[in-house]
């Protein structure tokens, strides 16, 4: 039993030690995001920069590099491009749902791997369905079968992005959903119900609480179900919405059916993929251990700084933050692997849209 004791207080030591050996004394962080600014990935590197500022060895200035070169994907294969071999940690990886989903789906265009990346911290978030007043709907599940013989129109930015959760989703309920491809970005998406040009949308929690909320709160948007949020190992309520079923909720009472078997399992792991764990800071495999070590440390820092915690939480809503080497490998695999039953379906279901 001493023993034990005594290895891992030498394990901590060391890893301590180690983390102390880096030092950014001086020096400038630069957090590589393959998206524009003002959006939601834009807005997260910008929330964590300050904090992993303070808690990085000789506080670092954190810089965000907006790279839109050939899209989010385009933008990350650049990255793995310029920076695969980086060693120092000085130009860390943001991916997100929309380099997650592509990578599930296996788009041909993708050039990163998984394997050469090592996760330090995620966040995940969560996301809102909703209508438009004038289609009568008041609660999804009293009036399904109005909404069910409705003919919907939904807005999307492309099958293998963060959509497939929602054309999924419909496509499990019954729902009859013409889905209009083109859109750039769930702000379009937001216009086009505004303008009447569709009437079924979904806003991330960020912007849903920004943008949808006042005009639900005003009567113009009904809001009837979230994706909801992980809860052990199921998907349960988002914390953010209790008083709005998730979708496997919803399933399951409108079909009468179990919310398991194949279809559930590849929408479960786009979810993952595109919500519960959809932000990752990720360092080159490359990296060295102790350059991990101290990325980990900052990370783990992050979630026990209030002020930190804070800006999180407005940005992207009140969501689990993801620390430590264990979770983080466990919900990388969640969210970019799906078992071959599921990869099969997902190939077949993305072929028919």
């Amino acid at each position: 039993m001493i023993k034990k004791i005594l290895a891992t207080i030498v394990a901590s030591v060391i890893s301590v030690s180690s983390a102390l050996a880096v030092d950014y004394s001086g020096k400038t962080v630069t957090m590589w995001i393959p998206f524009k600014a003002g959006g939601g990935s834009d807005t997260w590197a910008r929330a964590i920069g300050p904090a992993f500022s303070k808690n990085l060895p000789g506080n670092p200035t954190v810089v965000v590099k907006n790279v839109t070169d050939g899209k989010a994907i385009g933008a990350s294969n650049k990255y793995f491009a310029e920076h695969g071999k980086d060693k120092d940690g000085l130009v860390v990886f943001g991916t997100s749902g929309s380099v997650q989903l592509p990578y599930i789906f296996k788009d041909e265009r993708v050039r990163y791997q998984y394997k050469n990346m090592v996760p330090v911290f995620a966040s995940g978030t969560g996301g809102v369905v909703y209508v438009r007043k004038d289609m009568g709907i008041t609660d999804i599940i009293k009036d399904f079968d109005k909404l069910k013989g409705s003919k919907l129109v939904y807005g999307s930015q492309g099958k293998t992005s963060l959509d497939a959760v929602p054309i999924l989703a419909f496509d499990m309920l019954g729902l009859d959903v013409n889905v209009v491809y083109g859109m750039k970005g769930r702000k379009a998406g937001r216009a086009a119900i505004l303008r009447g040009e569709t009437t079924i949308d979904y806003q991330t929690t960020a912007s849903y609480l920004k943008h949808v909320k006042p005009l639900v709160e005003k009567g113009e948007m009904v809001a009837v179900m979230t994706w909801g949020a992980p809860v052990g190992g199921k998907v349960e309520r988002d914390p953010n919405f209790p008083d709005l079923p998730s979708f496997p909720e919803v399933y399951e009472v409108v079909t009468g059916n179990k919310f398991k078997g194949t279809e559930a399992k590849s929408w479960t792991a786009l979810f993952y993929a595109g919500f519960a764990t959809q932000k990752y800071v990720m360092l080159p495999k490359s990296a060295k251990r102790d350059v991990v070590k101290a990325w980990q440390n900052a990370a783990a820092a992050i979630v026990n700084d209030p002020e930190a915690m804070k800006v999180l939480n407005k940005k992207l809503g009140k969501y689990d933050q993801v620390t430590g080497s264990k979770n983080l490998k466990s919900s990388l695999k969640k969210a970019t692997s799906v078992d071959s039953k599921s990869e099969k379906f997902l190939q077949e279901w993305k072929n028919t849209k």
